[in-house]
């Protein structure tokens, strides 16, 4: 083509494009398929869906409406061409009474997405015919992300609730999972960036990340709302757990918090556990035995931990860098448990911590008095509930605790403490203010009693 052949269509080209106005954002693709469910098999508008009876198979990515009832039959994703499915639930119903409703047995990638306005609901067996996958309610063997603005309910009377065998990623939606297992699994890792997420397990975990790869078996909290009422572990990284965002609230569980390396850097957390909230464990060591690579570490948020044993619990390093922190442990168990329970090194670098328990910290390695203050007064006898503590230099109160169960000793450090200064403890008295876990922001000692006096920061134990 000559030169001037190529300006002028080029220049054609251009002038069409300006009358149509300026450049537009390419239209939403309409989905691949439409599948509605109809009780006991299903109907289909578009390609790349069979049905045989009431199972159900898409077999290439694209995206796929799914709506309707199906009352014992399954959705099943199985396709090698490289790409990503969608699962719109718009108003989808399925229940299986011998396997898993929905899974994928191969895909590079699924997305489900939880149609705005839409209730969904999955219901899988009691007992499954097939052996090995799935083995859950909504079971992925690919990569696994959940959003969108409508709700799904899973209940999985197998086993566990949503798993994916490779990275789980819930974005948004509201989700409810009831199973006798794990209730939201990511095998290789799990990340909840938000949404509004309410777990129950009668015998297993709440969200979980479970390989024990290196670089796998992480869990990660940006965001969003997670309730958790378990029997086992309500949020684990088998190697790691961060949070950095989000609100937390652990109603019942064996251990609240776990992961090999816990990092927590921002959120609202409160957490209860029969045995420690907050647990920083490796795997194949004695009770007591120190790691030299678990750790826990809070540099923001503010966590509430009630534990049945220790608040906080690390068989490796124990760092409070930030945030609010009030943990509370055992109420009957002193010496080698209690609020701040730490086989390794521990430190008050920054931030507020209150801990309370017969034992206040549990450690076996002398407590650094450099950093931040913080002060350990070991009580004459046992404070009963509600007892108010203040921490108090001259006649000004530096911090205020109320107490929720019983307790002998009490450990405080924010930046008003100084080690090496001489503080005196008070009880009774008045709180005021914001209260977090017991921990109020304003305190008064009129009408109550100095039953310690002079006690050292930067040392532990009664003076």
């Amino acid at each position: 083509m000559k030169a001037t052949a190529r300006r002028t269509a080029v220049l054609a080209g251009l002038t069409a494009t300006l009358l149509a106005g300026p450049l537009a954002v390419a239209a939403a693709a309409a989905a691949t398929a439409t599948i509605t469910l109809n009780g006991s098999s299903a109907s289909v508008t578009g390609s790349n869906v069979t049905v045989a009876g009431s199972a159900v198979t898409i077999t290439a990515p694209g995206s796929y409406e799914i709506r309707g009832t199906l009352n014992n039959g399954s959705v099943k994703v199985d396709t090698a061409v490289t790409g990503t499915v969608e699962l719109i639930l718009a108003g989808a119903s399925i229940t299986n009474s011998t396997s898993s409703p929905l899974y994928v047995t191969n895909a590079s990638a699924v997305t489900v997405t939880l149609a705005a306005g839409t209730s969904n609901n999955l219901t899988d067996a009691a007992t499954y015919t097939n052996t090995g996958e799935p083995d859950s309610a909504l079971f992925s063997a690919a990569d696994l992300t959940i959003g969108g603005t409508g709700s799904l309910t899973v209940r999985a009377n197998y086993a566990d609730g949503i798993v994916s065998k490779d990275d789980l990623v819930i974005q948004s939606g509201t989700i409810t999972v009831n199973a006798v297992d794990d209730a939201i699994r990511g095998k290789d890792s799990l990340t909840v960036n938000g949404g509004k997420i309410t777990v129950t397990s009668s015998g297993g975990d709440g969200l979980k990340s479970n390989d024990t790869e290196a670089g796998k078996g992480v869990l990660t909290i940006t965001n969003g709302t997670i309730t958790a009422s378990v029997a086992d572990d309500a949020i684990k990284g088998e190697n790691v757990l961060n949070i950095s965002g989000g609100t937390i609230n652990v109603t019942r569980s064996y251990e609240a918090l776990e992961g090999l390396r816990t990092t927590i850097s921002g959120g609202n957390i409160t957490v209860v556990a029969s045995d420690d909230a907050v647990n920083a464990a490796e795997e194949g060591l004695g009770h007591m035995e120190p790691s030299a690579i678990a750790f826990i570490k809070v540099t923001g948020g503010t966590v509430v931990a009630t534990g049945g044993t220790d608040g906080f619990d690390s068989n490796g390093s124990l760092t409070f860098a930030g945030g609010t922190v009030v943990a509370r442990g055992s109420s009957t168990r002193g010496g080698g448990e209690g609020a701040i329970d730490a086989d390794g090194t521990i430190a008050f670098t920054g931030g507020t911590v209150v801990g309370a328990a017969l034992t206040s910290l549990a450690v076996f390695q002398a407590v650094p008095n450099t950093g931040q203050g913080w002060v350990a007064p070991r009580f004459n006898a046992n404070l009963a509930t509600n007892t108010i503590v203040h921490v108090v230099s001259g006649s000004t109160v530096l911090g205020s605790y109320r107490t929720s169960a019983t307790v002998r000793e009490v450990v405080f450090s924010s930046q008003r403490i100084t080690n090496g200064q001489r503080y005196d403890i008070y009880t009774g008295g008045s709180v005021t203010g914001t209260n977090v876990g017991g921990l109020y922001t304003g305190g008064s000692i009129t009408g109550a009693t100095r039953v310690l006096t002079g006690v050292t920061a930067g040392k532990y134990g009664r003076f």
